[in-house]
C-alpha cells in the first residue's frame, strides 16, 4: 500500500551558489548540487572534489537536517573520478543521486565551470520518526527511512516529529527502506494530518508526541482506536486514522480543531485535562487533572 502524501509548502527565492543548494519553487521542493573541486590536472581536466557536499536552504526558513550533506557526500565519493568535461562521469553523479531514497525525483545534471555540478531534485519531507535500539530514525511522508539516527525525536523545522512506531519489526530497518507494517502507515497518516491541520504555534507547544495505532482497526464505543500520548501525561483519543476513512467518522479537521481549542483554553488559564476524546462532534474530557 502507498502512504498518504501532500505537497510540501513552497517558498520561492533567488539562486544561492553553494555546493549543494536546496531550491524551493514551481510546485515542488528542489535541491541543486554543486560538487566543487580544486585540483587542475595537467591535461587540462577539472576534477570535481566529491567529498565537498553541503545542503543549504534556498529559503532561510526551509529545514534540512545537517547530517544529510554528509550522507550524500559519502555516496558520491564512491564514484570514480568525475571531470566536468566528461559527460558520462557527470551523468554518473545524477544516477547515484537517483539511487538515494532521500530524493523523490532527480533532474539532469548541469556543469558549473570550472569544477562544479548542479542537479535539481525533489526532496522528501520529514513527518515522523520511529525508535529502534534506543535511537530515533526519521521517516518521510511516504514511509521511507531517512539517513541518520538521533538520541531524541528530530524536528521537522517547527516541532519534534511524532513517534509512530517502536516495535521489534523495526530492528533491521535500513536507510531508504519503507516501514514494514500497515499499522505504521495508520500512525503515519495521523502524523501527516496533524502537520497539515494544526497551526504551527500549536504544534510547537505540544512537545513530544507518541501515536499508538496498534488498535487502529478496532474502533467502537469502548475502544478508541488511535491514541495520541502528549507530554505532561496527557492522552487524546483520535478514533480511526485518516488513511482508513469510514462512513460517519468525524472529519479529521474537526478532530484537530477540538484539540486546538482545548489546548488554547488550558494555556489561557482553563482547567487542565489528562484524557481528551475528540472522536465525536463534541469534544469530551474523560479525565480532568486534579
Amino acid at each position: 500500500m502507498s502512504a498518504p502524501q501532500r505537497d510540501p509548502e513552497i517558498s520561492l527565492s533567488g539562486r544561492v551558489p553553494t555546493w549543494l543548494v536546496l531550491l524551493l519553487g514551481a510546485g515542488a521542493l528542489f535541491i541543486g548540487v554543486e560538487l566543487l573541486g580544486e585540483r587542475l590536472y595537467a591535461q587540462g581536466h577539472f576534477e570535481v572534489e566529491k567529498d565537498r557536499v553541503r545542503i543549504e536552504p534556498f529559503d532561510p526558513h526551509a529545514y534540512v537536517p545537517s547530517g544529510w550533506s554528509e550522507f550524500v557526500a559519502a555516496r558520491i565519493t564512491r564514484l570514480d573520478p568525475v571531470f566536468v568535461d566528461d559527460p558520462d562521469a557527470v551523468a554518473r553523479v545524477a544516477d547515484e543521486l537517483r539511487a538515494l531514497r532521500l530524493f523523490r525525483s532527480v533532474g539532469e545534471p548541469r556543469v558549473i565551470w570550472p569544477d562544479g555540478i548542479e542537479v535539481e531534485v525533489r526532496l522528501r519531507r520529514i513527518v515522523a520518526c520511529v525508535k529502534t535500539d534506543g535511537r530515533f530514525l526519521a521517516v518521510s511522508e511516504d514511509g521511507v527511512i531517512f539517513p541518520g539516527s538521533h538520541a531524541s525525536p528530530m524536528s521537522d523545522g517547527v516541532a519534534p516529529v511524532p513517534l509512530i512506531a517502536w516495535d521489534e519489526s523495526l530492528r533491521d530497518l535500513r536507510v531508504g527502506e519503507v516501514l514494514p507494517d500497515e499499522r505504521h502507515f495508520d500512525a503515519l497518516s495521523v502524523a501527516l494530518s496533524m502537520q497539515h491541520h494544526l497551526p504551527p504555534e500549536v504544534r510547537a507547544a505540544l512537545g513530544s508526541i507518541r501515536i499508538d495505532a496498534s488498535r487502529a482497526e478496532i474502533v467502537n464505543v469502548t475502544d478508541p482506536g488511535v491514541v495520541l500520548y502528549l507530554s505532561e501525561r496527557r492522552a487524546v483519543l483520535f478514533g480511526r486514522p485518516p488513511i482508513q476513512g469510514h462512513p460517519g467518522e468525524v472529519p479529521e479537521e474537526l478532530k484537530w480543531d477540538h484539540l486546538t481549542k482545548q489546548l488554547r483554553a488550558t494555556s489561557e488559564g482553563g482547567r487542565a485535562w489528562e484524557v481528551l476524546n475528540i472522536r465525536w462532534d463534541r469534544v469530551e474530557v474523560l479525565r480532568w487533572r486534579e
